[in-house]
């Protein structure tokens, strides 16, 4: 039985699709289904419409309250969900027995529920910068982070659209 994606890893990754997606001239089904596939390669498949829907309900958020700091929003939700556990508790992604990443047993996710979860995100962050996550954080500093260091380094492409043809 293969175990599903935690929540924590799918939110931080529809902030990380939604921030590069901005940055991209490429469609944001691109970056969905390019993600959900890496996702799916280690934890029960997760559909590409769950991290599209997501990620649009993460920039309709941005865009209602009509934010000029998107990426910065966005980045700072990966941080927070990456670095932090629900009660403010730093994460820690390997443990003396098991590992963040070795995936749930249910799939406690959903697009209400994710989108849900950033929203009060964005506007706390607007009265708590210490939220933000810091100039120089990167992806590549999570302490034993393993294969997910990698994610925003993805190559994603329009040929990817063409492998789905096949």
């Amino acid at each position: 039985m293969s175990k599903f994606c935690p929540e924590w890893l799918v939110s931080a990754t529809v902030a990380l699709v939604a921030q590069r997606y901005l940055a991209s001239p490429l469609g944001l089904d691109l970056f969905a289904r390019k993600y959900a596939q890496i996702l799916s390669e280690r934890y029960a498949e997760i559909g590409s419409d769950l991290i599209e829907q997501s990620a649009e309900g993460f920039l309709r958020v941005l865009s209602e309250a009509e934010a000029d700091d998107a990426d910065s929003v966005l980045r700072s939700y990966a941080f927070g969900r990456i670095t932090r556990l629900e009660n403010g508790e730093p994460r820690r992604i390997k443990g003396l027995f098991s590992s963040a990443l070795d995936g749930t047993r249910s799939e406690d996710y959903h697009v209400e529920q994710l989108i849900k979860s950033f929203r009060p995100f964005f506007f706390l962050l607007r009265s708590k910068p210490s939220l933000a996550a810091p100039s120089t954080w990167t992806w590549k500093q999570i302490e034993n982070g393993d294969w997910i260091t990698d994610l925003p380094d993805v190559e994603v492409s329009l040929l990817d659209s063409l492998n789905d043809l096949t």
